[in-house]
């Protein structure tokens, strides 16, 4: 394996489900991150694509978290659901700009998840293309097949976006990576967000990552107790 630098967690540590097993017994929920980030060196914040961020949380994960933890931010569903990347380029720079306040160089990636109903078009590319700049800290992560094929991913590497590799009932298992990170998201398949992953999967999955520098990776089936023990089994692997 060529990839050296692994960030491995869920997507979201907020579970109730996870008290009492994941969480000790008696820990209050305002240590929940503390915890967490005691066992994995990165989360996926999920909240924040239901609601905007307030900076004083931000700031508080930020100073809950060791140093070399880091977050990946799910971009705010008004901007990639309701906008749907149209002329969004000042909103989502608003949006940048109070989480890297909020967590300063803890901030690595931004994740524009897409809505199913978006399909491949020009047009949807092309406003994919004006409202997010290009970087590969920008992790862009569809829900329609359409998406996947040569010209995407071409118009994506020269773009130095990143590439969400998506482990998702109905879409395509394959990897790719269209910038120096690989960045992969275990929804949990056949049942979405419950199915855990086994062994022989995620020894598959281990040794087909590709080349790159950094590898975020996440585990989203989080219903249950599989995303936390799914994530620790592959940090074992790697």
């Amino acid at each position: 394996m060529t990839s050296r630098n692994f960030k491995i967690g869920c997507s979201g540590y907020y579970y109730a489900a996870w008290k009492n097993s994941f969480y000790p017994a008696g820990l209050p929920a305002s240590k929940w991150l503390t915890h967490y980030s005691t066992i994995f060196n990165t989360v996926e914040l999920n909240g924040t694509f239901y609601r905007t961020p307030k900076l004083a949380d931000l700031k508080k994960y930020a100073n809950q978290t060791p140093d070399g933890f880091v977050f990946s931010v799910k971009m705010n569903r008004y901007i990639t659901h309701i906008m749907r990347l149209k002329q969004a380029r000042e909103k989502i720079s608003e949006f940048h700009d109070l989480v890297e306040e909020g967590l300063r160089q803890k901030l690595h990636n931004l994740l524009f998840q897409l809505p199913p109903s978006f399909q491949y078009t020009n047009e949807n590319l092309e406003n994919l293309l004006n409202s997010i700049n290009p970087h590969e800290r920008n992790v862009i992560e569809f829900r329609h097949p359409s998406w996947w094929n040569e010209a995407v991913f071409l118009t994506l590497k020269a773009n130095n976006y990143t590439f969400c590799n998506t482990d998702y009932p109905g879409l395509a298992h394959s990897f790719t990576i269209t910038s120096k990170n690989f960045y992969a998201r275990m929804h949990g398949v056949p049942e979405l967000f419950k199915s855990p992953y086994n062994g022989e999967e995620l020894s598959q999955f281990a040794r087909a990552i590709p080349a790159c520098s950094t590898a975020y990776i996440y585990f989203n089936n989080t219903y249950y107790d599989a995303a936390y023990r799914n994530a620790q089994e592959l940090m074992q692997l790697v």
